[in-house]
């Protein structure tokens, strides 16, 4: 609401954009409403025979992190692995080893100590999928009764088989790290697997109780449900939301496919159904999908074979309607072109990876897929938003549209409106809007950046938009009704499409001339639909009323920003620009490279900071801003040197109050229980101890000389205590602190990976940091002391002997 009242209506996402039509639609990567790209995808027809034959004897592959790759041993016994493409000879590939997850709990000597093959337990493997941290999944079945799982982790190097009551078909491994869950799809059934073997051997002792089960998360089938009526299994995906199961649908023929996919959230128990896609009848037959997310998947033809191999080279893209009641998804125009195609029948289907990226099986090896940068569009496209705005407002009188777009050379947007007071029946008659006018603001809400994009590349065709709402013909050229409805056409050059990023409707509109003109100048008469009549020329009312409000449209947004000129001198809301503005004026400067959240916050603490500058209240406060709330998370400690020294004597009748003990925190209230040596009943221990650590309750002029002395040789003095994580800021925590303490005060800065709090954890031998401990560090040589936390990482890696780190991202995956 503006400074005169007036609404808007919001629409800025593809729920708000919904339509009917194919030309427009909610581009997800721009987040902006653009014309559809028509990029018809060039896709291969190889007969749909041909297709079952080559997935019928496909080998299923996948790549780890470091270039290697892994598969299924020609009559599907083994899991192998080679080091590189390509890897044409038998000796290429060898076995991937890890340990069996059996009853034995330990190896009876050194040489026992290996690593065992991964080989079927019985029949052979079926499918191959990686992802999560680093597990494979290996389906099995003899054909028979005999059907499971085998499990293997590429960094724990463990395998563990579990038994399944159908015969697995394909297998998917969620790309989340932290889930490791394993999709298994069989002829009728879909489940869902879980579990791990623990982390070390457990041997279990006679003369105790022991669990009924050692391991409380063993891998297991944790449920299955039957899948939806099909005519043969093609493939299974999943991304971070759905799951998809691509398969032919029942009267699919031999020549004629015809596919569907099923999919469900994954979050969802076995209670919850399956929606049903039917995919496009002149789509030919795939092997196999992969998902790419917001409900998008690619389909994976086989290359056309013959003199017309590689000429069709194309992966359908297709998308799940918006509409749950649509049992059709839809054939996007775009192109995701395949490289190659290797001479194998490994290529007809994707090789997996287990950052979910699809990736074919080239002649250079796998190579991932991307879609066709240079892009075509529709010369133009037209739709009527299927959401309709309401005002709740009876013969309410719109006002105007501001919309953030961008509008390149030789492209155009039009409006065109529907306005009435019964929802189900309004009027047939659009109303075609004016041109909209490119403003010179960044958006019309006070201080807003507004969401068209910026820089040199889009001056003077993106940014604010606005029009007036209003008849093109008639006496009186309001657009009045509770209801409204939009048209919206894009007209772009083929290359290029205009693209909305918000879109905000105002009404009513606030009237200077009913407002601030006497009764005789209002308007008397009302709207009539004339669009398509002979031109008739505006009364004099309804021109004064669109005068003055091209006048409101240009002083309102000025009055806003001057009804609203508080936010500059607030520091959470006013613009990054004028941040540096508001610490002058605060006395304070502000280094450029902060996180924004960092200078708002110091902005926002300079008056605490003020008052208590010097001091170590404000000390805590500015390291704590400076820090990113480092010091609120005891990870970054100042301490006073008069403080670091605790006492391991009991005193009678004294006050040991420490609940503001910055290294104790109320723990050492009693100081130590034993009685012995340490008991101080004397008049002259007592005095030291008191000058030392109960400075309060010194009452005799001895005593307090000796208080006095204390704090002239300690009180000077502070140490600040980075734990863990935190040694990163030293660098920061060092500049700050010539200017936060005061220079009569000797400071250093000391680095520590100890459990906190000091004076409780040495006592007492017990872990007090209250996050998760810091993860260990990896082995480096000359540097790690044996038994100080330092662990050796096994690689994600099929052969880790031989792994080396791609690039710096894959060599720290966790």
């Amino acid at each position: 609401m503006n400074s005169n009242g007036t609404r808007f209506l919001l629409l800025d996402g593809a729920a708000d954009f919904r339509n009917a039509s194919r030309q427009c639609s909610w581009d997800v990567e721009q987040r902006a409403f653009t014309l559809t790209r028509q990029d018809a995808p060039r896709l291969p027809q190889m007969p749909p025979a041909r297709a079952r034959e080559l997935l019928a004897t496909a080998t299923p592959l996948i790549l780890d992190d470091h270039g290697q790759l892994g598969r299924l041993s020609a009559d599907g016994l083994r899991f192998e692995c080679a080091l590189r493409w390509p890897a044409n000879a038998p000796a290429d590939w060898q076995p991937v080893l890890a340990a069996l997850d059996d009853t034995e709990t330990g190896a009876p000597n050194l040489e026992a100590l290996v690593l065992d093959p991964v080989d079927a337990p019985a029949g052979r493997f079926t499918d191959l999928a990686f992802g999560g941290s680093g597990l494979v999944a290996l389906p099995w079945s003899d054909g028979g009764t005999a059907n499971g799982l085998t499990a293997v982790h590429l960094r724990r190097r463990w395998q563990t088989h579990c038994t399944l009551p159908f015969a697995p078909r394909r297998a998917c491994v969620e790309a989340n790290t932290g889930a490791d869950r394993i999709w298994l799809l069989g002829e009728t059934r879909l489940g869902l697997a879980v579990g791990a073997p623990l982390p070390q051997p457990y041997v279990g002792r006679p003369e105790r109780f022991e669990p009924l089960q050692a391991n409380p998360d063993p891998l297991r089938l944790l449920w299955d449900v039957d899948l939806p009526a099909h005519g043969g299994l093609l493939g299974l995906a999943a991304d971070d939301e759905r799951l998809y199961v691509l398969s032919e649908t029942t009267d699919s023929t031999a020549d004629a496919p015809r596919m569907q996919v099923f999919t469900r959230a994954l979050a969802v128990g076995p209670t919850e159904g399956f929606r049903v896609h039917r995919l496009p009848d002149d789509l030919p037959l795939a092997t196999d999908l992969a998902a790419i997310g917001d409900g998008r998947f690619l389909l994976l033809v086989p290359f056309e074979e013959g003199a017309e191999r590689g000429k069709q080279r194309d992966c359908p893209l297709l998308a799940l309607p918006d509409d749950d009641e649509a049992t059709a998804a839809d054939l996007l125009a775009e192109r995701w072109p395949r490289r190659s195609e290797a001479p194998l029948p490994a290529a007809v289907r994707f090789v997996r990876h287990r950052d979910g990226a699809p990736r074919t099986l080239t002649e250079d090896g796998p190579v991932r897929l991307y879609r066709l940068a240079q892009a075509h569009f529709a010369p133009r496209g037209t739709v009527t938003l299927t959401e309709i705005l309401d005002s709740a407002m009876p013969d309410t009188l719109w006002d105007r549209l501001c919309f953030d777009a961008c509008v390149p050379p030789g492209c155009r947007i039009d409006f065109a409106v529907q306005a009435g007071d019964d929802r189900e029946d309004l009027p047939d008659e659009w109303i075609a809007q004016p041109q909209a006018v490119l403003t010179p603001h960044a958006s019309e809400l006070p201080f807003a950046p507004g969401r068209a994009p910026q820089g040199e590349d889009h001056a003077g065709h993106a940014g604010l938009y606005e029009l007036l709402l209003q008849r093109g013909n008639g006496a009186v050229r309001e657009v009045r009704g509770r209801y409204l409805r939009l048209r919206i056409t894009l007209h772009g050059d083929g290359r290029h499409s205009p693209a909305i990023f918000a879109l905000r409707v105002y009404y009513p509109r606030f009237s200077w001339q009913t407002h601030y003109l006497p009764d005789h100048f209002q308007q008397q008469e009302r709207p009539l639909p004339l669009e398509d009549a002979d031109p008739i020329t505006a009364n004099g009312a309804d021109f004064r009323e669109r005068l003055l409000a091209s006048f409101e449209g240009l002083f309102t947004p000025l009055e806003d920003r001057i009804a609203a000129s508080e936010i500059l001198l607030d520091p959470a809301a006013t613009p990054t620009e004028r941040l540096p503005w508001l610490a002058g004026m605060l006395g304070t400067h502000l280094p450029r490279h902060w996180p924004d959240a960092r200078r708002r916050r110091w902005l926002a603490a300079q008056g605490a900071m003020q008052q208590t500058h010097g001091s170590y209240r404000g000390l805590l406060l500015a390291l704590d801003i400076l820090t990113d709330g480092a010091v609120a998370r005891g990870a970054v400690i100042p301490v006073e040197h008069f403080r670091l020294r605790r006492t391991m004597a009991t005193i009678l009748g004294i006050d040991m109050d420490d609940r503001d003990h910055p290294l104790t925190l109320g723990t050492g209230l009693s100081g130590n229980s034993i009685v012995g040596d340490s008991l101080i009943l004397s008049d002259d221990q007592a005095r030291e101890f008191l000058a030392l650590f109960a400075p309060e309750v010194a009452e005799r002029r001895g005593e307090t000389e000796v208080v006095e002395r204390f704090f002239d040789e300690a009180a000077r003095r502070m140490t600040v205590i980075l734990h863990g994580p935190a040694k990163g800021l030293a660098a920061v925590v060092r500049d700050a602190l010539p200017a936060l303490v005061p220079a009569t005060v000797q400071w250093a800065i000391r680095a520590s990976d100890h459990p906190f709090v000091l004076g409780l954890s040495p006592l007492l031998g017990i872990d007090t940091w209250l996050e998760t401990q810091p993860p260990p560090r990896r082995v480096v040589l000359d540097r790690t002391r044996l038994g100080r936390g330092d662990l050796l990482h096994n690689p994600v890696a099929l052969d880790p002997e031989h792994a080396v780190a791609i690039d710096a991202s894959a060599s720290e995956a966790p």
